[in-house]
């Protein structure tokens, strides 16, 4: 069957652990051959998946070639404004915004655990929505790591920790999610609620710390100027199933300044002249 492609994914693609002088190396740690220590190293994406992980399908008894997936008629409805976009001959370039728009409506699927993932069937649909070989939808979905090729939790947690949001106390914010679900980064609480990663940056600067929330309730929302407390009372209201206050976490308007004004003081009129 075509479709069988997806396990050739795994093909020359397994992660091999890191040798120095003939030794592993293990990720996260760094060590010196000279002294013989060992120090710990901390990277700034943690959550990054392996290289196995990110190739390797993994059939299960909900992610199959038999698995029942179909867009719903909302979901052709946005298909048909993305396919307008692109010439006739050049459909395969909407590629990467159907795989999105089947993550999204998978959030609201509770036969595919209601979590935004993209199922190996949806992906065989857009295979044959764009008339395209399964393979090629194959290497797009398992090249990025914005599309889930498993389940995930309801609420997925992406915290910026880029330069900007770091110098701010991201990581602060981080270890305070994580010491409060009990989870790392890259997984999920154990009631299904929360998943935890690390995001790139996501263009919202100058409002560090932030964070953004895919789900049914945030639908993808920025949430900025985080504290480690802010953060945690937006998972709290998430778990009581209300959605929490979009945008800053500190009342200032979109990016404006906590004071509207640099100056110290009334502005000084311009000196005139007064012969005239």
């Amino acid at each position: 069957m075509a479709f069988r492609g997806a396990r050739a994914l795994s093909l020359g693609l397994r992660s091999a652990v890191p040798r120095v002088a003939g030794a592993a190396v293990r990720p996260g740690v760094m060590s010196f051959a000279r002294t013989g220590a060992v120090i710990p190293q901390r990277f700034l994406h943690t959550s990054r998946p392996s290289l196995d992980a990110l190739a390797v399908h993994k059939e299960t008894d909900y992610n199959n070639l038999d698995t029942d997936w179909e867009f719903t008629p909302e979901s052709y409805k946005e298909i048909e404004v993305v396919l307008a976009k692109y010439p006739a001959n050049y459909k395969r370039s909407a590629v990467m915004p159907l795989l999105f728009i089947a993550q999204k409506q998978t959030e609201k699927m509770p036969e595919h655990k209601a979590t935004g993932w993209v199922p190996l069937a949806a992906m065989n649909k857009i295979a044959t929505v764009l008339d395209m070989p399964p393979m090629r939808v194959y290497e797009v979905a398992s090249f990025y790591t914005m599309y889930n090729r498993q389940p995930i939790g309801k609420h997925n947690l992406q915290v910026c920790t880029t330069s900007p949001c770091m110098v701010c106390d991201a990581y602060g914010v981080l270890d305070a999610i994580k010491a409060h679900l009990g989870v790392e980064v890259g997984e999920t609480t154990p009631d299904g609620l929360f998943h935890l990663m690390e995001a790139e940056c996501l263009g919202c600067c100058v409002n560090a710390p932030m964070m953004q929330i895919a789900g049914p309730i945030t639908n993808d929302a920025y949430y900025e100027d985080l504290t480690p407390e802010s953060a945690i009372k937006i998972i709290e209201d998430l778990r009581a199933g209300k959605e929490p206050k979009k945008g800053s976490q500190i009342g200032r308007t979109t990016s404006m300044g906590v004071v509207k004004t640099a100056l110290m003081g009334e502005p000084k009129a311009p000196e005139c002249r007064s012969d005239i």
